[in-house]
């Protein structure tokens, strides 16, 4: 007898995948700004790829084992979200890096101009005390005696 009704599959929609898709990319876009920021991002990048594989993997599994294959949608999703919030925080820490370095290089270069400007204004007088205080005891004698 041929059924009427028709066969209804269980394997995961293709919105699953839309949505998980979907979030890996939000997260490597969330990953490469952190990266231009200067934040270090290889705990992101590894998590990352983590999420990419069980993508990947629920493609494979799709066909014969539908629940795995939504289970590993799942996870590559909430992999992906939460890679996405914590690259926020990698952001503001390596723009915070990246800060401190300028600062930090602006206060070298005002101290090094100011030594050199020291040693141009001051610089006769110092090496003229010096010289006087090594040598006070020195006698110049003439050569013609």
């Amino acid at each position: 007898m041929i059924s009427t009704t028709p066969i209804r599959s269980h394997e995961a929609a293709g919105g699953q995948f839309a949505t998980a898709n979907n979030s890996v990319n939000d997260a490597f876009s969330s990953v490469y700004y952190a990266e231009q920021n200067g934040g270090d991002v290889s705990a992101l990048v590894e998590k990352l790829n983590t999420a990419v594989s069980l993508v990947q993997r629920a493609l494979a599994e799709n066909a014969t084992d539908p629940n795995s294959a939504t289970a590993d949608l799942s996870n590559a999703t909430a992999i992906a979200q939460m890679v996405s919030l914590n690259s926020t925080s990698v952001s503001t820490s390596g723009s915070m890096a990246r800060q401190l370095r300028l600062y930090e290089s602006l206060g070298t270069v005002t101290a090094s101009l100011g030594i050199a400007a020291l040693a141009y204004l001051k610089g006769d007088r110092v090496y003229r005390r010096l010289w006087f205080y090594i040598y006070r005891n020195h006698v110049v004698r003439k050569n013609d005696e």
